[in-house]
């Protein structure tokens, strides 16, 4: 009896826990502004937002076609990139481009990560116009850089795609994709963003009931044997 108790514990609490990691959330955005760096008439990565009404965290922007201004605020979902598969790239703004775009955008938004660390040695954020070309599988920049800018992004775009048969998710379990739950054909925007904040993963009242009532089932259960062993 106290066996089968335990073993009705452990399934009812796997059950909440698995219903927990299901669960969908989201986080909100809240747009700050950028922080200098530009080329082709666009600001590019960094960004800087709040994240749940906190911090200020350095994002890349995923979308070369919304439009965002300061001060806007928007929910998102958010997407740790080790999470990256067939099913979740589906759930994400660019899902032609698939896990392994993705998973190259991701190798470039890195890139553009250490350039910013290193003295800001991409000012012209020509890492970010590559993850743009490459989700929207188009030369988005090329009809906005210089032909030196442009030769540039075009060898990290090469540097990335070339990489990314062999790029694996948990390569990058410290990416965050934050994909607005509302986005539409002007806004809000996509951002990768490096070791920031991902939703907090909240159980659904109804299933914190069903468990509930799981758990007091077992309880009575074990009340009844034990009432039956005294007849």
């Amino acid at each position: 009896m106290k066996k089968t108790l335990v073993v009705g514990l452990l399934l009812a609490f796997g059950t909440l826990f698995g219903a927990m990691i299901a669960s969908a959330g989201t986080v909100t955005m809240g747009f700050i502004g950028a922080e200098g760096n530009q080329s082709g008439g666009v600001y590019t990565f960094p960004y800087d937002f709040t994240i749940n009404g906190t911090g200020t965290y350095q994002l890349m922007c995923s979308s070369f076609n919304q439009h965002i201004v300061p001060g806007d605020q928007w929910t998102a979902t958010t997407l740790n990139v080790a999470n990256l598969d067939t099913s979740t790239v589906l759930t994400l703004e660019s899902p032609a481009a698939g896990v392994v775009g993705y998973l190259a955008a991701s190798y470039l938004f890195l890139e553009g990560v250490s350039a910013l660390n290193a003295s800001n040695s991409d000012p012209k954020g020509l890492y970010n116009w590559a993850v743009w070309d490459l989700l929207t599988g188009s030369d988005v920049s090329g009809g906005a850089l210089s032909a030196g800018d442009e030769a540039q992004v075009q060898t990290y775009l090469a540097a990335a795609v070339a990489a990314g048969p062999g790029l694996t998710p948990a390569q990058f379990s410290d990416v965050v994709i934050y994909t607005p739950t509302d986005m539409s054909a002007s806004g809000p925007q996509e951002f990768f963003g490096f070791d920031t904040p991902t939703l907090t993963v909240v159980p659904e009242p109804g299933t914190v009931a069903l468990v509930g009532f799981g758990l007091l089932g077992l309880a009575d259960r074990k009340s009844t044997r034990l009432n039956s062993s005294h007849l």
